[in-house]
């Protein structure tokens, strides 16, 4: 499994702009990252692209990511070997809509099971929107680790944890550019996947995500 994280994060940084060295350290991280948050959390509005890579027991790959947000609604566009040549997942009023390759259109009240009962690919699109800012989700429980200047390196939240690997510049905002996320999943029976002491049966679901470009943000 670790050996697939990393020929898969090589892959998905190879076609990258260069990631910024880390920000130096500051006096006083814990301020710095009160300050991060109070600028972050407004921000609510951009235009992202990038490239992600989903592995699980049974399911893998690599697709380019755009994503359209104008909170609390947004448009996400996945293309490239999924199985799928091109799905689009929105997210508005009335709940979530996806349309695959074939303009076959899918509905739910949810855009992450919606996701995952058409494409296989468990991506915790609930969370995504605080933690693609360097962000815990507000009024959930986590822990997090701060580095030297005042930004989020690893966050356990919602059963999942990320590990922020890179930030860079977008304008006026330092931003996540890679980020690694993995969680424990319940897995069918007879599967022979590893069994914990409890005795339940579990695989592993890894996403690595890139961001090349923030655009619009406001």
């Amino acid at each position: 499994m670790r050996v697939w994280s990393l020929a898969i994060l090589a892959l998905l940084l190879g076609g990258c702009a260069t990631v910024l060295p880390p920000p130096p350290a500051v006096g006083n991280p814990a301020r710095a990252w009160r300050e991060r948050v109070a600028k972050l959390s407004p921000l609510r509005t951009w235009d992202m692209q990038g490239r992600m890579a989903v592995h699980t027991a049974r399911h893998g790959g690599e697709v380019s990511l755009l994503w359209v947000q104008s909170w609390p609604d947004y448009t996400i566009t996945l293309s490239g070997p999924l199985g799928h040549g091109l799905v689009r997942l929105e997210r508005g009023a009335g709940g979530a809509q996806l349309e695959d390759e074939h303009q076959h259109v899918y509905r739910a009240a949810s855009a992450e099971e919606l996701l995952f009962k058409t494409t296989g690919w468990r991506v915790p699109l609930s969370g995504l929107d605080y933690w693609v800012r360097g962000l815990p989700v507000p009024g959930v429980p986590h822990v997090q680790t701060l580095d030297d200047a005042g930004l989020l390196r690893q966050l356990r939240q919602s059963g999942w944890r990320i590990r922020f690997l890179a930030y860079r510049r977008f304008g006026s905002y330092v931003l996540p550019s890679a980020m690694e996320l993995t969680r424990m999943m319940p897995a069918p029976q007879g599967r022979g996947f590893r069994t914990p002491s409890s005795g339940r049966k579990f695989r592993q679901v890894d996403a690595r995500l890139v961001i090349e470009r923030w655009a619009y943000l406001r």
